[in-house]
């Protein structure tokens, strides 16, 4: 009989299982990535937490996570962002990788998570961990040419071009900045220069009256001069001024690119900026998914006013199982343990409200919930629906 141990890791342990883990599942192979190259970019990075389950001793199954910082429902959390999920090929399909990730998080929540994120490889096995789909990242194509009346508009914005590794530090500051009103947005608390000088991306940054109003991250790609991809990324402003004059930007690249692909969060309209544009709308292949990872700490966000109370349903997460009260009043969650439930709620689909994805009607028809109308109606009041963005990619 196989014996099974799922124990924590960290330092050269943590990065030699992860490293045979990793390649074999998420790269094509033969051959594996320079081991010292990839070890070392995996050094670069801080906040980590680490657990893998072992069969026999052997690492069969790895799971890692990295700090970061989100906003939800206008309150900011300590979060994680989950990667590096990977189990051997012999023991897929034998419950090591859920082993793995109860582990990892139940270790965030000892140090003070909240929330959990990640981009799944499969994102029906991941909804069974309790995790819920944010809205695909949209991708605009169009071409420069629409853009090229924008060049006749008299702008007093100032536009700074410089190499991302060069303004990484005032890129991360306007990062925080947006996140502060942006639901769903989160980032790594450690940032890692290195891996940005590796980017090679432009930073367009956009000023009025010395403030930063936009930020775009692009490259141009392509064999031929005159038909490049201007591809960016990044798109981000806190006025219509600021995105103009990134388009105004772009406009002046007609000649040089012969094709536009802005990388956009899901509550952008491209198609409504300028007249002809004719822009092509695809989604990312990946969402980012989310999850409570403790309910305690729900309490503080802005919600809209009202009560009720449910039985939480987390096998992975036990610690959120059993009933709690839901209170909003003056805009603040509080949330308290109590004795009964007016509804069952399953993890995601608390996680559903809380992100916004869904209406309450919802629930009950993906069997995440149990609630009666009247109580559906207090739930839609307290979380009425949102776009959440998560910006991290990892």
């Amino acid at each position: 009989m196989n014996t099974t141990t799922v124990r924590h890791l960290q330092g050269e342990e943590m990065l030699e299982v992860l490293y045979t883990l990793n390649q074999y599942s998420l790269h094509p192979s033969p051959p594996f990535q320079n081991k010292e190259e990839w070890l070392n970019l995996v050094r670069d990075r801080k906040g980590l937490a680490c657990c893998a389950a072992f069969e026999d001793g052997m690492p069969v199954s790895i799971a890692v996570s990295t700090a970061m910082t989100q906003n939800m429902r206008g309150c900011l959390y300590s979060a994680s962002g989950v990667w590096g999920v990977a189990t051997a090929p012999a023991a897929r399909r034998k419950g090591y990788c859920r082993q793995a990730m109860a582990a990892l998080l139940a270790a965030e929540r000892e140090t003070g998570k909240a929330f959990s994120n990640l981009y799944p490889f499969r994102e029906s096995f991941y909804e069974r961990l309790g995790y819920v789909a944010f809205p695909l990242t949209r991708i605009a194509k169009f071409s420069p040419l629409a853009l090229v009346p924008l060049m006749d508009t008299e702008s007093s914005g100032e536009l700074d071009l410089k190499l991302v590794g060069e303004v990484y530090d005032s890129y991360r500051l306007f990062l925080a900045d947006m996140r502060i009103s942006r639901h769903g947005m989160g980032f790594f608390d450690f940032g890692v220069k290195a891996a940005a000088d590796r980017a090679n991306l432009w930073a367009a940054t956009v000023r009025f009256d010395g403030q930063v109003e936009g930020l775009m991250l692009y490259r141009l790609q392509g064999a031929e001069p005159t038909k490049y991809n201007f591809q960016a990324v990044r798109f981000y402003y806190k006025s219509s001024r600021a995105r103009y004059r990134m388009l105004e930007w772009i406009a002046r690249h007609a000649d040089q690119a012969d094709r536009v692909e802005l990388w956009l969060s899901p509550e952008e309209y491209p198609e409504t900026w300028l007249a002809d544009l004719e822009v092509k709308v695809e989604s990312a292949i990946r969402p980012a998914m989310n999850r409570v990872l403790d309910v305690e700490k729900l309490s503080g966000m802005r919600v809209g006013e009202g009560g009720f109370s449910a039985r939480v349903d987390d096998s992975l997460c036990p610690w959120n199982e059993g009933p709690w009260n839901f209170t909003g009043r003056d805009g603040i969650l509080k949330v308290t343990r109590t004795s009964n439930g007016d509804c069952t709620l399953t993890v995601q689909g608390l996680s559903a409200l809380v992100a916004g994805t869904h209406d309450p009607d919802d629930l009950p028809l993906r069997g995440w919930g149990d609630a009666v109308p009247k109580v559906r109606s207090i739930q839609r009041g307290m979380f009425p629906r949102l776009v959440p963005f998560l910006h991290e990619n990892f």
